[in-house]
């Protein structure tokens, strides 16, 4: 559990230096868009993280429809890691900045 703690701050910390360097370079507003940033990269790190989604439905449907057996898995698992709690905690913190900074 600590060492999940420790690769979360610091995978948010990496994220954050990220898309400051990343302000920098392409002259956006690191407050305006971090929060987007965030939750863009968190939504596609668990959509590419997760099994029985959508993609994974097609995939499987053409497959069992090539062998003659139709296979049903209505689960949807997700297998994340450090650096998807990394991006949801940066981009939890960039809301709640961008809250303070917008009120």
């Amino acid at each position: 559990m600590n060492k999940l703690i420790v690769g979360s701050l610091i995978s948010s910390m990496a994220i954050a230096f990220i898309v400051w360097i990343g302000s920098m370079v392409f002259s956006f507003s690191y407050g305006e868009w971090s929060f987007f940033i965030g939750l863009g990269l968190s939504v596609v790190l668990f959509f590419f993280n997760s099994s029985g989604g959508a993609l994974s439905k097609g995939a499987t449907l053409e497959a069992s429809e090539a062998g003659w057996k139709i296979q049903k898995d209505n689960e949807l698992k997700a297998n994340v890691g450090v650096f998807f709690y990394g991006s949801v905690l940066f981009t939890v913190i960039s809301f709640i900045v961008m809250m303070i900074a917008y009120l």
